[in-house]
């Protein structure tokens, strides 16, 4: 497989598991079940649900901020939290209508405080939430074999709206799991090791805040899947016994444990995440971004894809070219 396939299948990972998870967002298992059975393609929102405004199959703020600090990268690999910043100010203005409903409340007052002049290296400070997780999926991409670069940009993407050690624990997990994950040469169980290894390193950076060790809730999470008798149970535990909130301890660990259920599946791993309940479309977009960066764009429906393009205006295979351009550009 080329390496190029696994940055394109990150990316369509990410978007497939955001689009499929927003119309199920906030639900309880039940609900999703009553109202759609079990999800398998773009479905509409409810009336009630207040991302009945999206179209089938339109990403949120998930993938459009992923995209936004993929921008706000220079060709040479470097990034700082003042270009994430103005990226994500730049990407919050193009979003129209559809902003009010996809932004999570940490990114919400940091660009406020953004907006009025406040330094990105102050504004998220009390960004404690998982808001800043899936940002590092790029970021795991670009330096997925210079751990060390990939640690300080990690920082640099969370600071302006989450520069707490909890939120950027998250970050770094997420981010050395795909940096793991589109290595030819690792297994599952590697990604795992490698997510538990980022959310370790993450916690020493930003102001400190207190959170459920997040490498523990993986641990947790990879062991009731071993114990479950079914997906479908797993998916119940998963629910009951880590959480989908917008806690980095619930969501991160239940998307990291979504990977090892769908064994880097990335269609399995978004449709587990859109059925699972609660932060729909985030858990969803972490587990298909890590399957996708492992299983690459040819393990997607092809239909799909094209759908979510159509929808969505953009182009995933372009998006990627980018990023393997600056992986090749980057400096030492």
């Amino acid at each position: 497989m080329k390496f190029f396939d696994r940055i394109h299948g990150c990316l369509a990972g990410l978007a497939l598991g955001d689009a499929l998870g927003n119309p199920s967002e906030f639900m309880n298992p039940d609900q999703i079940r009553s109202e759609f059975g079990w999800i398998e393609h773009f479905v509409p929102a409810p009336i009630w649900h207040p991302h009945h405004i999206l179209t089938p199959g339109q990403i949120t703020d998930d993938t459009g901020q992923v995209l936004a600090v993929a921008h706000a990268y220079n060709e040479d690999g470097s990034l700082t939290a003042d270009s994430v910043a103005s990226h994500l100010i730049l990407w919050a203005d193009q979003a129209g209508d559809a902003l009010p409903v996809i932004l999570g409340p940490s990114t919400r007052q940091a660009l406020e405080k953004l907006r009025g002049g406040a330094s990105p290296q102050e504004t998220g400070k009390n960004g404690t939430t998982n808001g800043a997780a899936y940002r590092a999926i790029v970021v795991g991409l670009v330096n997925y074999n210079q751990t060390e670069k990939l640690l300080s940009q990690v920082v640099e993407t969370c600071l302006p709206t989450h520069g707490t050690s909890v939120a950027i624990s998250g970050a770094a997990a997420v981010g050395y799991a795909v940096s793991a994950a589109v290595k030819s040469e690792n297994l599952i169980e590697e990604i795992i090791v490698a997510a538990c290894c980022g959310a370790t390193k993450g916690r020493n950076f930003g102001k400190w805040y207190w959170g459920t060790p997040l490498e523990k809730r993986i641990e947790l999470a990879c062991s009731l899947i071993e114990k479950s008798s079914s997906a479908g149970q797993a998916l119940e535990d998963l629910y009951n016994y880590v959480g989908v909130d917008m806690l980095v301890a619930e969501s991160v660990a239940t998307a990291i444990g979504l990977v090892k259920l769908a064994d880097g599946n990335p269609m399995k791993a978004v449709r587990y995440g859109a059925n699972i309940g609660g932060d729909t479309d985030t858990i969803a977009a972490i587990a298909g971004a890590v399957c996708g960066a492992y299983s690459g764009i040819n393990a997607f429906d092809a239909d799909m894809i094209k759908q979510l393009e159509m929808v969505n205006h953009f182009n995933l295979e372009q998006e990627a070219a980018r990023i393997e351009s600056i992986i090749q550009n980057r400096k030492a």
